[in-house]
């Protein structure tokens, strides 16, 4: 992997920090500058940047559908928020004691959010997603790839077999489509490019000894099956390019910025932990780590 894991704290403040979808998220006025009506209820309009921050908001599950598959539903949701809405301003719930409580809250999360996230913005530059990415090519060590593909079988004799056919000038990858069991055989039995360290050390000694273009000799035992195998191509891995990496090295930089700023925030704020009992907590770092004995 081209980044090391990051704490599992870093993960949670990045899910927030990227709750809305993207960093450098056009402003709300910019956004509904280029919005088209997609309903009105009682003359009010409901426009499509509302309904696409919806579909932003639906679980994972539901997103990967699409936003053509869900629209009609969607929308439909949209139109009766409205309507209980109108309805509730209506009976003039707006000065409602718990609605303002609730307006509160969704108003602190919000502003928390958009502070973070201008921040973030505003400290990432070319420059330093350009250094991120150099510091990553200085410190991402090199290693040979093989590209290889298999034919893999449950028996010894099977695979004596398979090389008769190969032998016989039937191609690899037609041999591989009728006679493999493994889930690769479908794409004439293509693994893609892969490291020693990622395959059982049997495959790896036999693909990575021979050259590009051969077929292994005699059949390879592993703790799934025999295997005849196939070098394609052999080639020394190095970062991807620049601009293909650019939103994950974003990404990544965001994370170490957002615990900049928490951090800063933390030292500048006298806080105060207490247990459900009104008792005083020590600071996080003094507690015992319960994970250790």
């Amino acid at each position: 992997m081209l980044f090391r894991a990051l704490p599992a704290v870093i993960v949670a403040i990045a899910a927030f920090i990227l709750a809305t979808g993207q960093l450098a998220a056009q402003s709300v006025r910019d956004r509904l500058a280029k919005d088209v009506v997609v309903a009105t209820i009682n003359g009010e309009q409901i426009l499509s940047g509302h309904l696409l921050q919806a579909f932003q908001n639906l679980p994972r599950k539901h997103r990967q559908r699409g936003l053509r598959a869900v629209y009609g539903e969607l929308l439909e949701q949209l139109i009766e928020n409205r309507l209980l809405t109108y309805h509730g301003r209506e009976n003039n719930l707006s000065g409602d004691a718990e609605v303002k409580a609730l307006v509160k809250e969704a108003e602190d999360q919000i502003v928390a959010r958009v502070y973070l996230n201008r921040l973030i913005s505003q400290s990432i530059t070319d420059i330093k997603l350009k250094a991120r990415y150099e510091e990553l090519v200085k410190n991402t060590p090199s290693h040979v790839e093989v590209r290889a593909r298999h034919i893999l079988v449950s028996t010894e004799q099977e695979s004596r077999e398979v090389l008769k056919l190969l032998a016989g000038g039937q191609p690899f990858e037609e041999v591989a489509k009728t006679h493999s069991k493994d889930p690769a055989a479908s794409r004439g039995g293509d693994l893609g490019y892969f490291r020693s360290s990622d395959m059982v050390k049997p495959f790896s000694a036999a693909a990575f000894a021979m050259k590009p273009g051969e077929t292994s000799a005699s059949p390879v035992k592993t703790e799934f099956g025999w295997h005849v195998i196939k070098v394609e191509d052999r080639r020394q891995s190095s970062v991807p390019p620049f601009e293909r990496v650019r939103p994950q090295i974003a990404r990544d930089l965001s994370r170490r910025i957002a615990i900049e700023i928490l951090n800063d925030a933390r030292n500048g704020a006298d806080i105060q932990r207490f247990t459900l009992d009104g008792q005083p907590l020590p600071p996080p770092s003094a507690q015992q780590n319960p994970t250790k004995k």
